[in-house]
């Protein structure tokens, strides 16, 4: 790497608000000022906002003159981030030596122009890290789904190919200059677009260098770690193709590096890959249940709701106050109706304009079922959380919007509005409504009408998506217990066919999914398709060779797996004949 950023020492200056600043000598004018940094007057003139905040900290971006900057305010939170300042020291300092050493060794990162710490009765308590932003530069997950999926296919297909070259080289250089990254993922790499195509200037940054430790030369064991955090985000997105070539070219640009032969290096990432993504969605599922950058969470006299972010307010207060109101405007729009449930197509405004939305109301079945749920999450809360589970894993489905359960309180009488606790609770459920599309069941009966030729085409290609559906869901170690034809949907889209899979109240999240598990849904699945004669052993046999596939190299025993479904599906249609129900 030939990007080194030049050090100049910084002067120590102290401020009224007690806070002890290490600041680059032509910044000092322009941060700050005698009772301490400029934020209070940049926010009041509107050249300052807050771009992130969290619990801890909250980061800042700064216009100034011609300048652009990045502050980054880590807060003191107790007695032990006090101890933990004063034994490791805060984060700033630790960002700011962390910077200066990377681009001593030729690591392209932001330029860091200051660092504070508030000094109060001689403990350390908050800290603040500046940077110079880099021109035109975005984190490199944003600017892969945003930026890059709206230019034209071929310029995609270059850039792409460009940009994998580049990081591997980039990561290269990382490793061979001895930085350990702790969080290396694809938001702590800035990508400069301008630069991709320029071979001498640098096209990639890393940030956020507060844990990073410095050594020799990386070896394969603490290489490998980096690549499967990194392979983790796009395993599923780039093609076996794409992933060779990112290999190939990390090690021609470390040509010392004593490591094991390709293909066992390709199974290695592939395999810690996964395992890596499986962790970071089990922590990641809990947060659709608590309010945060994408989740509102809200109470209502007993009632409790969760949303999305973009739902209006005056929305989130019907719904938790009046629920069955939404659902009993839309009742000439039944989609289901049942014992247990009644489903509704009606609007949402959500963002530009109104979106469809499915609205879907859920009672138990029996006195014994509203029992059971005194002491568990009603059947709408289970689907929602389910629901952001599969969104989160990059399962197509669809997109719960809102949940509301709960009895609500007559606080004036200090007691519920229902008649007693026996009552049945009532859960409500909001999920977007997926155009043009139809349950697996109708579409194949439609295909009666199509030309044989056309109908073989578009039986084969349904089974394909389904195949990488289905397998997509069990690689990310998530089943459903009844998966049948009416649970998933499939729309036409051009020459193309998409498929979605639908109704969450069966939907397991497994820590390890065995064999056994999987053999039950996909003879559940073969079961249904039962009723449709044209599913050939050909079209099984697809749709199996499309699932193995969303595995790793060798994980799938396809035939067993064969063996093991079919002998399931057999002994239920041979039940459900025997009893006379229908095979869907």
């Amino acid at each position: 790497m030939k990007h080194v950023t030049r050090s100049i020492a910084p002067v120590m200056c102290r401020t009224e608000d007690h806070v002890r600043w290490h600041v680059l000598p032509d910044w000092e004018s322009v941060l700050l000022a005698r009772g301490g940094l400029r934020l209070a007057e940049w926010l009041s003139a509107g050249r300052a906002q807050r771009v992130k905040h969290r619990a801890g900290r909250s980061i800042y971006l700064i216009r100034l003159d011609g300048r652009t900057v990045y502050m980054k305010h880590e807060r003191c939170d107790g007695p032990a981030q006090v101890l933990a300042n004063l034994v490791r020291g805060t984060a700033a300092r630790r960002q700011w030596n962390n910077a200066v050493e990377a681009s001593r060794r030729g690591v392209p990162t932001a330029r860091p122009i200051a660092f504070g710490e508030q000094h109060r009765h001689g403990w350390i308590r908050d800290s603040y890290f500046i940077t110079e932003a880099i021109d035109g530069a975005e984190p490199l997950d944003q600017y892969v789904l945003d930026r890059l999926k709206s230019l034209p296919a071929a310029r995609r297909r270059q850039l792409r190919r460009l940009i994998l070259l580049r990081l591997a080289r980039f990561v290269a250089g990382v490793h061979q200059a001895g930085l350990r990254h702790r969080d290396f993922h694809a938001g702590n790499l800035l990508v400069a677009p301008d630069a991709i195509e320029d071979a001498d200037q640098p096209a990639f940054y890393l940030i956020d260098l507060a844990g990073a430790r410095f050594s020799g030369p990386l070896d394969w064991t603490a290489s490998r770690a980096h690549l499967v955090v990194l392979h983790a985000e796009w395993f599923d997105r780039l093609s076996v193709a794409e992933r060779w070539r990112f290999l190939r070219t990390y090690l021609a640009h470390r040509p010392e590096l004593r490591h094991p032969a390709g293909d066992v290096m390709f199974d290695e990432l592939d395999r810690g890959a996964r395992a890596h993504s499986r962790r970071i969605d089990r922590r990641r599922d809990h947060r659709a249940l608590r309010a945060g950058r994408d989740f509102v969470a809200a109470r209502w006299h007993g009632r409790r709701l969760h949303a999305v972010h973009k739902l209006p307010e005056s929305l989130i207060d019907r719904l938790l106050q009046q629920p069955e109101s939404l659902l009993y405007e839309a009742l000439d729009e039944p989609v289901k109706m049942s014992h247990t449930s009644l489903m509704v197509r009606t609007a949402f405004p959500l963002g530009n304009g109104p979106v469809p939305v499915g609205f879907k109301r859920y009672r138990p079945r029996n006195g014994w079922k509203a029992l059971c749920d005194r002491f568990r999450r009603s059947r709408a809360l289970r689907s929602w959380s389910s629901g952001h589970a599969l969104v989160a894993r990059r399962i197509a489905t669809a997109r719960p919007l809102a949940v509301c359960d709960g009895h609500p309180w007559d606080r004036a009488a200090g007691a519920r509005r229902s008649a007693g606790w026996w009552q049945p609770r009532e859960s409500y459920l909001a999920v977007e409504w997926i155009e043009g599309a139809e349950n697996l069941h109708l579409w194949a009966w439609r295909l009666a009408e199509r030309p044989p030729a056309e109908r073989g085409h578009l039986v084969r290609l349904c089974a394909e998506r389904l195949g990488e559906l289905v397998g997509r869901m069990h690689a990310r170690c998530v089943s459903h217990r009844d998966l049948k034809g009416s649970n998933l949907l499939v729309a036409q889209r051009g020459r193309e066919l998409q498929t979605w899979l639908v109704d969450m109240d069966g939907v397991r999240i497994h820590r390890h999914l065995s064999v056994r598990r999987c053999a039950a849904d996909l003879a559940r699945l073969a079961t249904s398709v039962e009723a449709h004669p044209w599913v050939t052993q050909a079209v099984r046999y697809r749709f199996l060779r499309a699932y193995a596939k969303q595995f790793p190299r060798g994980f799938v025993d396809e035939r067993s797996l064969w063996q093991a479904a079919g002998r399931r599906a057999r002994r239920q249609i041979a039940q459900r004949k025997r009893k006379g129900k229908p095979l869907l």
